[in-house]
């Protein structure tokens, strides 16, 4: 083990230590430039060297390393035959060059994280049809249009985080309908996002193998509105526009249900333009176990009938008058700072047979007598947090 903790006058760093299995570089926040050509380690976090522009790692046993926060790294090479994840966030001088020359030199990447990455582009985004075994890819806060590259390269992936991709097209997901490119992808995390309301409801309705869905932020996001009709349910013509759905308002997300998804957490937080939220049982999300709807703050309504519904987090939401749950195998219901009524909160909770925790601190219209209530009501509840 090397440890050059503290050690903040170095700027340049050479070791070709073959054996070296352990470095501790805390504190070496004026690093420059540093080679580890061989060295034996496993992993490696350069994060803490925020001033690092040239790196060079030859490791043949190295498995993990991470860049997070080398903003000035312009120069990489990276030799890690092994290398299973990397995480090269915030490094936005690293170009497509550099990207490519990675792949060829580590194979074996299965986690890669790209975050805000600014500086790789389509041609970067090609070489990842080097690894063949990579699940997880982060393009956050990236300048990405649309997911051709993505799909032509990563036929595995089954986790792609496009967070604040701004520039992303509306009709960018539509090769993901029906599984039809990257049919493995279970997770898709398109939080603070400018998709348009039909592109979300496409998705909705179209991505029934999606298991985790991450719409946090989304400025277009407006009522979700779930109820299923028999007649529209999936076909070999697939309906892209609202012109079959002239009995929706405008502002509806309207999502055709199907006995195979397999939806089990949606994240919709802090959605400002989510005033109501429907799902049926017709809807088919027999998978559904955890929705969170917290700090969406114009939400009045929610009814949901979901049978394997386990966790509702509704905090801060704080316009919320009307709440209907069919919801038997629920156990947390999370209702922090919300404006329900002590009396629709009563009705609530009495076909929630099953629920341990229930949270209602700062809810302003909740009093001391209604939780003495509640505890009589759901005799089972193990925790109730209240203001009082």
């Amino acid at each position: 083990m090397l440890s050059l903790t503290g050690c903040r006058g170095v700027t340049n760093l050479q070791l070709a230590c073959p054996s070296l299995q352990k470095i501790c570089l805390d504190g070496c926040d004026h690093l420059d430039r540093a080679s580890f050509s061989p060295v034996g380690l496993c992993s490696l976090n350069l994060g803490i060297c925020p001033h690092l522009t040239e790196l060079e790692i030859i490791a043949p046993q190295m498995t993990s390393l991470e860049l997070k926060g080398c903003g000035v790294l312009s120069q990489a090479n990276i030799d890690c035959p092994q290398l299973h994840s990397l995480d090269a966030s915030f490094c936005s001088l690293l170009n497509d060059d550099c990207l490519a020359a990675a792949t060829a030199a580590c194979p074996s990447i299965e986690l890669l994280v790209l975050m805000s990455c600014t500086s790789i582009g389509p041609e970067g985004l090609l070489a990842l049809q080097r690894l063949s075994n990579l699940t997880l890819l982060d393009l956050s806060y990236t300048f990405l249009t649309n997911l051709q590259p993505v799909i032509d390269s990563c036929p595995q992936l089954k986790v792609l985080k496009l967070q604040a991709c701004k520039y992303l097209e509306n009709s960018a997901l539509i090769p993901l309908h029906r599984g039809r490119t990257l049919p493995k992808l279970c997770e898709l995390d398109l939080s603070y996002g400018t998709l348009s309301q039909s592109a979300i409801e496409e998705l909705l309705a179209w991505c029934p193998h999606l298991t985790h869905l991450s719409l946090n932020g989304c400025v277009n996001m407006h009522d979700l509105d779930w109820r299923f009709q028999a007649s529209n349910s999936y076909s070999d013509s697939e309906p892209h526009r609202k012109q079959n759905k002239s009995d929706l308002r405008d502002d509806q997300i309207h999502v055709e249900g199907s006995p195979n998804r397999s939806l089990q957490h949606l994240n919709c937080v802090g959605c400002a333009n989510i005033k109501k939220v429907v799902i049926p049982a017709s809807a088919y999300c027999m998978s559904l176990s955890s929705l969170n709807l917290s700090l969406s703050a114009n939400i009045q309504e929610v009814n949901l009938a979901c049978l394997n519904l386990a966790t509702l987090n509704l905090s801060n939401c704080v316009a919320l008058e009307i709440l209907k749950l069919d919801c038997p195998r629920l156990t947390s219901l999370l209702l922090q700072a919300c404006g329900i009524e002590e009396q629709e909160l009563e009705c609530t909770i009495q076909s929630c047979n099953l629920l341990e925790t229930l949270d209602v601190r700062f809810c302003p219209k909740v009093s001391s007598t209604s939780i003495a209530k509640l505890r009589l009501i759901s005799p089972d509840l193990k925790r109730i947090f209240s203001s009082f």
